[in-house]
């Protein structure tokens, strides 16, 4: 399998012209000389450690790239914004729970008990004991890191439309969760200091859970997680793709392919969630670079399968129909200008935007007809939803009161139709006839 070209690559300049021959020099002691200098160049090179694992293979635990972010404006002085549609899923947070450790830590502990645990499982043993430690009871928090985002991003919002957030009101809605409350307080606080003339509402709470967490309240979409026809496609791609080779440097004797699988990808589950809690490690200690890769494309996979519409079932996109509802409706409320509203946003999961994004078929989040093989170079699970992942939609009217819509997804304007600008009424009615 070959390491896509999200992977850092690596040439020898060739533009350089060589060093002049000595006609007292053997030609064949050059050619041997110039092999030896690159082959040690080459050998050098693989000896870097791999801290160049792309953040891109972190998947939905990556944290947002800022450098990303098209700081411009796609419409022009004839266009003035007047309200702003936002959907988000929290920022950067610490591992979600100490499950997502337990079953590995067990099997070192047990290994280490039985004098059967080798030197890298000692390092990666030591490594989850300074997650636990490091983390200190935060689990599933938003940290520092996922704070810095959501101001970044509240500033992003008020630098994009600085006359609309003068003053005016702002409603945002979050679930129950911790880490989404903060975050929706975090972004909310960073747009009070743009501006105290804004009065700003803030509500959260199982209420939302219908629209935020249908993921969970959808009796349908619940059994279809579970027991869904995707799960053999997936569990038949993950036999033959997950690497075992990491799992077997950490414990001796251990010969169950599945169950070396399922530590392999138990320990990625560690090594991708540490970029965003601030902790340091070197992923090349324990994975080469095809076997990190390949881990990812099984939690990506897992992640298309279960949150986007597929070949399986175009469910989890039609849960979130509601969701996109609600949108249309605040935006046609606001565009009444009965109530001076000039931005709703809502924060939820992962789980909450991936359908959302789906249904609204949102460049690089609707590819429904993907083999198993092919879904990770369609389809990437951390350019539509890393930790930050938002969706702004800038309403727009020109001078007669025409209504149009310009949408920004993880810092790039989108295109609908050609153009980044579209006429709302337009796009409202492309919006339904994906819902119908």
């Amino acid at each position: 399998m070959k390491v896509p070209s999200i992977q850092a690559s690596t040439a020898v300049p060739t533009s350089a012209p060589l060093p002049r021959e000595e006609k007292t020099q053997p030609k064949i002691f050059k050619i041997k000389s110039l092999h030896f200098l690159l082959l040690s160049l080459l050998m050098l090179l693989m000896a870097l450690p791999a801290k160049a694992f792309s953040p891109q293979l972190d998947g939905t635990m990556m944290p947002y790239d800022f450098a990303l972010t098209d700081s411009t404006v796609p419409w022009g002085s004839d266009l003035k914004p007047v309200f702003i549609n936002y959907v988000a899923r929290h920022g950067a947070r610490f591992l979600s729970s100490e499950k997502k450790i337990d079953d590995l830590r067990k099997d070192l502990l047990k290994a280490k008990s039985r004098g059967t645990l080798t030197s890298k499982g000692e390092r990666f043993l030591a490594l989850i004991n300074k997650v636990d430690s490091v983390t200190a009871g935060n689990w599933g928090a938003l940290n520092a890191t996922g704070i810095m985002e959501e101001q970044r991003l509240g500033k992003e919002m008020a630098a994009t439309c600085p006359q609309l957030l003068e003053e005016g009101r702002i409603e945002a809605i979050a679930t129950y969760v911790p880490r989404v409350v903060m975050t929706m307080y975090e972004l909310c606080h960073e747009l009070a200091r743009y501006s105290s003339h804004l009065e700003i509402y803030t509500s959260e709470g199982r209420q939302f859970s219908p629209m935020l967490r249908y993921f969970t309240t959808d009796k349908a979409y619940v059994e279809y997680i579970d027991n869904g026809p995707w799960h053999f496609a997936f569990d038949n791609f993950m036999r033959n793709t997950l690497p075992d080779r990491p799992a077997v440097a950490l414990i001796n004797g251990v010969t169950d392919s599945r169950k070396l699988q399922k530590m392999s990808l138990d320990a990625y589950g560690v090594l991708q969630s540490l970029r965003a809690a601030g902790i340091k490690a070197d992923p090349s200690e324990w994975f080469t670079a095809e076997e990190y890769l390949q881990c990812w494309e099984v939690a990506n996979l897992k992640h298309y399968y279960q949150r986007s519409a597929s070949a399986f079932s175009s469910l989890p996109a039609t849960c979130a129909i509601p969701l996109l509802e609600d949108i249309i409706v605040k935006t046609e409320t606001a565009l009444k200008a009965t109530d001076n509203l000039k931005a709703f946003l809502r924060f939820g999961h992962a789980e909450t935007v991936i359908p959302l994004f789906t249904l609204m078929r949102l460049p690089g989040c609707y590819e429904p007809l993907c083999n198993p093989d092919d879904v990770s170079k369609k389809w990437k699970d951390y350019e539509v939803s890393p930790l930050g992942a938002n969706l702004m939609i800038v309403i727009l009217k020109d001078n007669s009161g025409k209504a149009f819509a310009a949408m920004r997804l993880n810092g790039r304007w989108v295109e609908t139709d050609g153009s980044k600008v579209t006429e709302w009424e337009k796009l409202k009615t492309i919006w339904q006839s994906y819902m119908n």
